[in-house]
């Protein structure tokens, strides 16, 4: 998770003096959560400031922006970007270090990941994804690039639970994902996934749905990404990586986390579960001494 711009966060330190209690307390919080402050709507950051709507309103107004909507909007600019993939390419080659310790400043950024995703989950959005997903007659998955992985391992476990799951990328390439996406209806859940670096062709194919009333729900790794313009609701995975384009662990934690939404919900009877594990057990080794 990146921290605001260093110039951001003096303007906010040389008005701080200026501000009330209770809009310090807000400042406080929005500086050590930068992606709440960028996504939360005014209400739900209110709430985890504990004051009221009132007060950010009046802490933008004292900041010199003209509304709560333009004091987030700074927010979500500070959360663009980054630096560029091959210069943190040749950063890390000229770093010198194991290759211990290159895996473990990995799996730390890993959970940085994981910790900041988990902060950005609100629970109204979730609800109705997971409303969403439950009760959709298809639910399509789509992505680009390494987001298309991401995209067929959701959808390889999401059918364990239910059917009409349909990984819909890289199958006979844009023209067929096209097709796919035209045969959605509004009683259809398109799933887009889109990390950094952002394919063009999700972010057209997911306006397309929306167009045709398709339910659009994006992952993707902060607001400001182009696919948060054509979705109904968004869930943020902050993905900045230390060399490769995006890190996927908090998405696929999200998707996992999705899974385990339909997982509970599965119209398939225990009979109907037991039995397909059993069929698929044929094709896997098994330790059972592991399992005891």
């Amino acid at each position: 998770m990146r921290a605001p711009a260093p110039s951001a966060a003096r303007h906010l330190e040389r008005r701080y003096g200026e501000l009330t209690r209770q809009q310090r307390q807000v400042a406080d919080y929005v500086l050590a959560h930068p992606f709440e402050a960028a996504t939360l709507a005014i209400d739900a950051l209110a709430a985890r400031c504990a004051v009221s709507v009132a007060t950010m309103n009046r802490l933008a107004r004292a900041l010199g922006y003209p509304s709560y909507s333009a004091f987030r909007a700074d927010w979500q600019q500070l959360l663009r970007g980054g630096v560029p993939p091959i210069e943190r390419l040749l950063r890390q080659r000229e770093r010198s270090a194991t290759a211990r310790e290159r895996v473990q400043a990995t799996l730390s950024g890993g959970g940085e990941h994981l910790r900041a995703a988990g902060a950005l989950l609100d629970e109204a959005t979730l609800a109705r994804v997971g409303t969403r997903l439950v009760g959709a007659r298809r639910i399509a998955v789509l992505g680009g690039d390494v987001s298309a992985y991401l995209a067929g391992y959701f959808a390889s476990y999401a059918s364990l639970f239910r059917d009409g799951v349909d990984a819909i990328s890289g199958l006979g390439g844009a023209s067929e994902a096209e097709r796919r996406v035209l045969a959605l209806g509004p009683e259809d859940v398109l799933l887009a996934v889109s990390l950094p670096r952002y394919s063009a062709l999700t972010v057209e194919l997911a306006a397309l749905a929306r167009a045709r009333e398709v339910h659009v729900i994006a992952l993707t790794d902060g607001p400001a990404a182009p696919i948060v313009e054509h979705a109904h609701e968004s869930l943020l995975a902050p993905s900045q990586p230390g060399m490769l384009p995006a890190s996927a662990v908090g998405a696929i934690a999200l998707l996992e986390g999705l899974c385990a939404v339909l997982a509970a919900h599965s119209p398939r009877s225990r009979d109907e579960l037991l039995a397909r594990s059993q069929r698929a057990a044929r094709f896997h080794v098994v330790d059972d001494a592991a399992r005891r």
